[in-house]
């Protein structure tokens, strides 16, 4: 069992928070003021890996308090290379699109399973839910993530809490751990586990909040979770 997923299991639901910057220092700045609880999942976000590359991950995961990272590559091809990269460096984490191949997936499953690590199976842009969802299950992700994506949000003004009933039927066709993604407001992380979530995942609400630590404390104290 990875860390993660055992982590999972001990707290029961976990929050994870999106280091979608460019600057490794304001990543670590807000990664402390969050709490570094054994509830808390770092992400080094997209943005922060494409800018500083796996100096993220090695960063985060040398917190003083050795959290939970994970690395969100959104990989698309060669699964096992970048999986590699991202465990090498210390994640516990990190993610395949479900628009990949199945075998991309396959590869980068196998990768984390050889270093104790986990994959998230990202259904950003599904076409047909269900085929998604078998597709990552044959393919042995860990989590499937229901995301939101930035831009869609921004032209359609669309967050994953107006898409609950879609975090039912992915808890409900994944049969494993669900993380969701987009959009999502401390104040509502009661409504998105109430519909399944086992992993919410907060980014600008956290990040771009005037009291990052406020913010992150009461998306905490909604979430549920047995290690508070």
């Amino acid at each position: 069992m990875s860390r993660l997923v055992s982590r999972l299991s001990e707290c029961g639901r976990l929050l994870q928070v999106a280091l979608d910057f460019k600057d490794l220092a304001d990543a670590v700045r807000v990664a402390v003021a969050s709490g570094l609880g054994r509830d808390v999942i770092l992400e080094a976000g997209t943005p922060l890996i494409k800018s500083v590359g796996m100096e993220s991950v090695r960063v985060l995961r040398a917190l003083s308090a050795n959290p939970l990272v994970m690395a969100d590559t959104k990989t698309m091809d060669v699964g096992g290379l970048e999986a590699e990269l991202a465990f090498s460096s210390g994640a516990d984490a990190m993610s395949v699109l479900v628009a990949s191949s199945e075998s991309t997936i396959r590869e980068a499953v196998e990768a984390a399973e050889s270093y104790g690590g986990a994959v998230y199976a990202d259904l950003m842009g599904f076409t047909d839910l269900q085929e998604w969802v078998a597709k990552a299950k044959r393919a042995g992700a860990h989590v499937a993530l229901i995301h939101v994506g930035i831009d869609v949000q921004r032209s359609l003004g669309i967050t994953a809490v107006q898409a609950l009933d879609l975090v039912r039927k992915v808890k409900e066709l994944f049969g494993g751990p669900v993380a969701v993604a987009g959009g999502i407001k401390p104040e509502e992380v009661d409504r998105v586990t109430s519909a399944g979530a086992d992993i919410v995942i907060i980014g600008s609400a956290i990040t771009k909040a005037p009291d990052p630590a406020r913010a992150a404390g009461e998306a905490l104290a909604r979430l549920g979770s047995r290690c508070r």
